[in-house]
């Protein structure tokens, strides 16, 4: 029988024997003081002596520790530090890192601007961090990666070139959370006068089980953290005459972020052990960096300048050439746990007003793994990590001359390409074409983030960007997507609900003709462009008689301001033909329904109601209960009918795509209460004046597509019941809850960006295309 070796875990929980541990953490449990008390004062202690350090303070998670550190710079402190004002002032953040970092930011109301990231050790980029300060840049919130502490040195000298410019100090806050028992110039990261917060969460090198530290640079600091970890409640003072239960007047408001004796005690425990867990983990990250030098594709991060000492929480290396997801299949296969641990924080839907150019990160975020390194490992276990990789590098070898000889491959750029209709063209086309595809959204509320893109399975093959495109792109983008590569651009992304633009039409039609417009002044510099297809819609053309249907050169009679939003856009394109030659097709659609579709869409909306057993609304026109129609088609027949046009379509053409059969709402509505067995409770509703400017039947004439050869590849009914099917197995996709709502239409159009200092050093391409703008890379 073959020998199964066990699993290597990347993280493991560590205690201490139970012969330390169980006494204590008994007598503490049934003692009848559990909360904040004597042991929080001892674990203090303790660690006060660790550290070398008098201001030390526990709490119940390091997310507090920063949520409490942002909270106490709100306060002005002197002529150099002028506090931080609410929706102005921002922290210069690294996007690579847990979300519990920078979350904390937007909690506390201010604005992030997210920093580079340096490729060699994925700590945040230094000289982007410089290029970035401003008048209103008053915090600079450092995450040391998997225990590498950041150049403090580097990072202290830039704090003093903001006084020079600005006149203050900008604070730094240490996300400490990777880094327990790391050193930089002979001490311990916590030490260096900054404002510092550890975690003690299960996984740490040392945990309580959960909980952090603060570590403040000056008493005055440390005084208001002890009392504001407590709602600001002075506990020593707590008397009321006699009444514990009465406190003395609250200065200063303040919050539950204290630890309890009975995390207080583990961590006490845990705390002796720190030494060993260190020595294994420095241990084992020297003999991989001893035993993996060399192996080809992969890249390891150079060893400690002298005078540090990280303490590899993590060892991360990286995988070129898109092969991250191979090696991390063939790791498992091998029984060794690896992943890429954090997810880069600006690529979710609630920061997307803050997006940023990344060029470093955008490199190299797909190559980060990590490797187990931890106190679980001995020698054979870490034997075990290196010839897995050296296997794998091996494989490397055999494909390098065919890489070698790779032509590069043209690229195609699709706008709204995380929306609903978007995402499955992404899909179509990553699955049918030889394009690289570059995917610019803006992850507004429809978007769901990148997780539609994640759900296909092609999210690996893309480069994405979050683009408001209502800012002019920078040139610094046009020099990274390689813009000589671009042959094709697919303009999909507008803002597209009716009501929505019915309440506020200014933002919503700002959005959708200034976005089209600055991607039309992007595309006219592209030398190899060869297609600019506008998705327009079938909204254009008003609404349709009984018995009518549009033809593509048909005048518009646009009924809303959505619809005549898309009317202009789709004018302006014309003119950018016809004046500067864009290679312009425009393909008008109809309404379109498929799987991860938003839950406000109608027939979504149908299966969420009937199977919930709840009353449905149905618009029908005025004085009748005939309910308005429409020729609904699935997104994937549109992705398909994208690629038809692409490959046979004449460039200043339009072309409708149209559904299978009409159906009204009614009958769409009958269709899904039969495919779930469950009765149809509905309301026909008749007031035209509930819904203003909503057309009732759209209807286009697909003649022109059908003579040239194309057929909808899916039936109607068929894709509909795979639809209502894939949507009850998926049931997530029907929570409002789970879509943003935050960002808004034109989140950035009315945004003042603060300058940035030139000298923004990047890449020299980039630096050459970001010559005239300087720093200003906002998107």
């Amino acid at each position: 029988m073959a020998i199964v070796e066990p699993n290597i875990p990347l993280f493991k929980v560590f205690m201490a024997p139970p012969e330390e541990l169980d006494g204590p953490l008994l007598s503490v449990i049934h003692s009848g003081k559990v909360t904040q008390g004597p042991k929080v004062e001892e674990f203090e202690a303790a660690l006060r002596e660790y550290f070398s350090h008098q201001h030390v303070l526990t709490l119940n998670s390091a997310t507090s520790g920063l949520h409490l550190a942002l909270h106490l710079l709100q306060k002005a402190d002197g002529p150099n530090w002028p506090g931080l004002q609410p929706e102005v002032d921002e922290v210069l953040t690294c996007p690579l890192t847990c979300a519990a970092t920078n979350w904390p930011i937007l909690a506390n109301r201010l604005r992030i601007k997210w920093v580079d990231a340096d490729p060699k050790t994925s700590n945040m980029c230094l000289d982007d961090l410089e290029a970035k300060l401003s008048p209103t840049t008053k915090v600079i919130m450092i995450v040391h990666w998997g225990g590498v502490p950041a150049n403090l040195d580097r990072i202290a000298r830039i704090q003093q070139t903001c006084f020079q410019k600005f006149g203050f100090i900008p604070h730094v806050i240490e996300d400490c959370a990777h880094s327990m028992g790391a050193e930089h110039q002979g001490r311990k990261l916590g030490t260096h006068g900054n404002i510092c917060v550890f975690s003690l969460q299960a996984i740490k090198h040392l945990t309580a089980v959960d909980g952090g530290l603060i570590l403040l640079p000056n008493a005055e600091l440390h005084r208001r953290a002890r009392l504001l970890r407590w709602f600001g409640i002075d506990r020593e003072r707590r008397s009321g005459g006699g009444d514990l239960r009465m406190e003395p007047d609250i200065a200063e408001y303040g919050f539950k972020f204290h630890m309890n004796d009975v995390n207080a005690t583990i961590g006490l425990v845990n705390l002796r052990h720190m030494p060993r867990i260190i020595d294994a983990c420095r241990t084992n990250a020297a003999y991989y960096d001893t035993h993996l030098k060399g192996c080809r594709g992969v890249v390891l991060m150079p060893p400690p300048k002298p005078g540090t000492a990280p303490a590899y929480w993590l060892y991360t290396l990286r995988l070129t050439d898109g092969r991250r997801g191979a090696f991390m299949e063939h790791m498992a296969a091998k029984g060794v746990t690896v992943s890429a641990v954090h997810q880069r924080n600006d690529v979710h839907s609630c920061v997307a007003r803050f997006s940023s150019l990344l060029p470093k990160l955008n490199t190299f975020a797909e190559e980060i793994v990590c490797l187990p390194v931890g106190w679980w490992l001995g020698e054979a276990e870490c034997e075990r990590v290196v010839s897995a990789v050296r296997e794998f590098s091996a494989s490397v070898e055999s494909e390098t001359v065919a890489r070698a000889l790779a032509v590069k491959r043209p690229k195609c750029i699709i706008t709204g390409g995380c929306g609903f209709i978007g995402h499955h063209v992404v899909e179509h086309f990553a699955k049918n074409t030889n394009y690289q595809l570059v995917v610019l959204d803006k992850l507004s509320y429809a978007s769901k983030g990148y997780d539609r893109l994640r759900n296909t399975g092609v999210f690996h093959l893309l480069q994405t960007y979050c683009v408001d495109l209502c800012q002019p792109i920078p040139p610094g983008l046009f020099y990274e997507l390689e813009s000589d590569q671009i042959e094709c651009i697919l303009h999909i992304a507008a803002e597209t609900h009716v009501d929505n633009s019915i309440d506020t039409p200014v933002p919503f039609v700002e959005n959708n003709i200034k976005s089209t417009l600055n991607l039309l002044e992007y595309a006219r510099q592209l030398p190899s462009l060869k297609h600019f297809i506008y998705f327009s819609t079938d909204e254009v053309y008003g609404s349709a008689a009984e018995g009518q249907a549009f033809k593509e050169n048909d005048p518009h009679k646009p009924s809303n301001p959505y619809s005549a939003s898309k009317s202009a856009a789709e004018m302006i394109c014309q003119s950018y033909c016809n004046t500067y030659g864009v290679p312009l097709m425009v393909m008008n659609v109809m309404n379109a329904f498929g799987e991860r579709q938003h839950p406000e869409k109608f027939i979504p909306l149908c299966i969420n109601k009937i199977s919930k057993g709840e009353k449905l609304t149905i618009h029908s026109y005025k004085g009748s209960k005939l309910a308005g129609s429409r020729f609904y088609i699935h997104a994937r027949n549109i992705a398909g009918a994208v690629l038809f046009v692409l490959k046979n379509g004449k460039l200043g053409e339009k072309y409708n795509v149209q559904g299978e059969r009409e159906l009204d709402n009614l009958e769409v509505a009958q269709f899904v209460a039969r495919e779930l067995g469950v009765p149809l409770l509905y309301d026909m509703h008749d007031d035209p004046v509930s819904r203003p400017g909503h057309d009732l039947r759209y209807s286009l004439d697909g003649t022109k597509l059908k003579d040239m050869g194309w057929l909808l590849p899916l039936n109607f009914e068929e894709s509909l019941r795979n639809t209502i099917q894939w949507t009850l197995d998926n049931p997530s996709w029907l929570d409002q809850e789970h879509f943003i709502s935050t960002p808004g239409v034109g989140a950035l159009a009315g945004a003042v960006m603060p300058a940035m200092k030139p000298g923004y050093n990047v890449d020299a391409a980039i630096v050459e295309g970001n010559a005239k703008v300087a720093a200003m890379a906002k998107l």
